[in-house]
């Protein structure tokens, strides 16, 4: 029996560069696949997300033989430091030396902490051709009958994700 490779970064690293599908970037691969990306998240206005049975609608809802990977990232976030730091600069200046000190500190200790990191959800599709093209934009509105929403991937947003998880000198090969 041949040997199958289920899951592969080699085509993932090796981009040929981006393509357009339609309103999407797709990333090429090594062997000329075009890969499409997206985001998935919990809409903040449903209490009741049911990510499971969102999964199972959306393989039930794949043709045989099409690939869907599933990553989880855990991504640095440097949003709510930041927005500290704001808020700490804008603070009066302390009228004591004591409280001068603790400020100083305080400012010191964000700045130089670790990035606190979010966990993101990604889908990477492999476009099988037009009719994929159809189901993967059907995505958001499958999802949001389980409270989960789809942000489809532009070129910065899949450039700095390859970078990320597995290339940080991406380069493209003719």
């Amino acid at each position: 029996m041949a040997e199958q490779t289920i899951g592969s970064t080699r085509t993932f690293v090796l981009a040929k560069g981006f393509i357009q599908v339609g309103n999407h970037s797709a990333l090429m691969g090594e062997d000329d696949t075009k890969r499409l990306f997206a985001e998935v998240y919990a809409d903040p206005d449903r209490p009741d997300v049911r990510p499971q049975e969102a999964y199972k609608a959306i393989l039930s809802s794949m043709q045989p033989g099409w690939t869907l990977r599933l990553l989880q990232l855990f991504w640095p976030d440097p949003e709510p430091r930041l927005e500290f730091q704001k808020q700490v600069q804008r603070w009066n200046t302390p009228a004591t030396e004591g409280l001068d000190i603790l400020h100083q500190g305080l400012s010191l200790a964000v700045q130089e902490y670790p990035l606190p990191f979010v966990r993101r959800t990604v889908f990477e599709f492999v476009l099988p051709g037009d009719e994929g093209i159809a189901w993967w934009e059907g995505l958001n509105g499958l999802c949001a009958g389980f409270g989960l929403r789809i942000r489809y991937l532009d070129q910065t947003a899949i450039e700095s994700l390859t970078r990320w998880v597995l290339n940080p000198n991406l380069e493209y090969r003719a």
